[in-house]
């Protein structure tokens, strides 16, 4: 065979063999790093047994790699849980935070925003609200707006639909209405 012939023989095994990866290869390539999932103004929408329950949009989402999955939203996001027939009975609106999806537990961060169904409504800079546990709280500075007036504290403890909740240390002066007081 010419020497030619051998060059080509020589170059096509190399080549074969130059392109082979092992699966323990291939998964420290996956492994690198970086978001595995990107998404521009998205929504991702929560079920439970067939019946939606919470809506998560965004201006930007980005999705790990990691396992289990954490989004990161930002750009302002908005996270609405809805009734039993699938209706806005709250809505959490803050500029950026980070979503588990597997406990689906969100830390929410910057100009924090909850309204609730009942009218109330809280403003603070960081709050935890998680799904399983249908708990929303926050050890920062609060202000909740109601129609009768403004209440402000430190921390807070409430559902998620912001129904029912607790000011742990609240500030200011309080006006008691004693007229309806029965002895």
């Amino acid at each position: 065979m010419p020497l030619r012939g051998h060059a080509l023989a020589l170059a096509a095994c190399l080549a074969v063999l130059g392109c082979r990866n092992d699966m323990a290869s291939v998964a420290d390539f996956e492994t690198l790093g970086g978001p595995s999932q990107v998404l521009g103004e998205a929504t991702l929408e929560y079920s439970e047994e067939g019946r939606l329950t919470h809506r998560l949009s965004a201006a930007r989402m980005t999705r790990s790699a990691e396992e289990p999955p954490v989004w990161e939203v930002s750009g302002g996001f908005a996270l609405d849980v809805l009734d039993e027939d699938g209706l806005l009975d709250a809505r959490l609106e803050a500029d950026h935070g980070h979503f588990l999806e597997e406990s689906r537990f969100l830390e929410a961060e910057g100009n924090v925003v909850l309204h609730g169904s009942e009218g109330d409504t809280l403003h603070t800079e960081l709050l935890y609200w998680s799904a399983d546990s249908d708990h929303v709280h926050t050890p920062a500075p609060v202000e909740v707006r109601t129609p009768q007036g403004t209440l402000l504290g430190k921390g807070l403890e409430s559902d998620a639909r912001f129904q029912r909740y607790r000011i742990l240390e609240p500030t200011g002066t309080f006006l008691v209405d004693t007229t309806n007081h029965r002895p």
